[in-house]
């Protein structure tokens, strides 16, 4: 509620902004571009191979929910509904709950960009929610655009927190999101710590919540998981 008044103080150099308030970070169409087949070895030149296959193996599939036709000769790079390729994003309709291991997301600035709201997972939607998801996404392009990305569930993990009330440890079993934080210092972008949020299995989308364990991590010589002071809450 107070935005501006801390925006306006961020412009006049009272208060330092971490992250700063920046679009680019906010849109997910990048990842979409970085999947782009005629971008390809752009991405490896600039990126360098070694880099560029990393990447490769961390973004899932990315594609802009664009209604614009698409021409009759040519398919949409990469997805395919039963071993074939589309030129309507509506085909993606017709596929069975099974197939359907997609998910649709807003991009950029949004009041459903944040927390999951924006989501639609399309093997947890009736066929009828996942076509109508579809058309929303597809109705909002000029304002708020979304992205198709493939779906993939998160590994299991094992962790400790803090039971308030009561003072005592207790263990859960959950899925884990990592976000790494970034600080730009003398010209090169160093890591300055790993957040990891872990929600309980039944969830499906990872995010702050009530039920998460939310904990910093730290290199362990034991185990390669996340390690560090557990708290529990949003």
């Amino acid at each position: 509620p107070k935005s501006e008044l801390i925006l306006y103080a961020a412009k006049k150099g009272w208060v330092a902004m971490t992250p700063p308030v920046k679009p680019s970070l906010e849109e997910k169409l990048g990842l979409a571009l970085f999947h782009h087949p005629l971008l390809e070895s752009f991405w490896q030149e600039q990126l360098g191979q070694d880099t560029w296959h990393i990447l490769q193996q961390i973004f899932p599939k990315t594609w802009i929910l664009d209604p614009r036709a698409v021409p009759p000769h040519a398919v949409i790079p990469g997805l395919q509904v039963q071993g074939r390729g589309i030129s309507d994003w509506r085909d993606l309709g017709k596929l069975s709950q099974n197939e359907r291991h997609y998910v649709i997301k807003p991009s950029g600035f949004s009041p459903l960009a944040w927390g999951s709201r924006g989501v639609r997972v399309g093997h947890d939607l009736s066929e009828t929610d996942w076509q109508a998801a579809i058309e929303e996404a597809l109705g909002a392009f000029e304002q708020t655009p979304h992205i198709l990305q493939s779906f993939h569930k998160g590994q299991q993990v094992q962790t400790s927190y803090l039971e308030v009330p009561g003072g005592s440890i207790q263990s859960m079993s959950g899925r884990v999101r990592l976000c790494p934080y970034y600080f730009v210092a003398e010209g090169r972008a160093e890591l300055g710590g790993v957040l990891a949020t872990i929600c309980p299995l039944d969830k499906k989308l990872l995010h702050g919540m009530s039920e998460a364990v939310m904990v910093p991590c730290s290199p362990g010589p034991e185990s390669p998981g996340t390690q560090g002071s557990p708290g529990k809450g949003s």
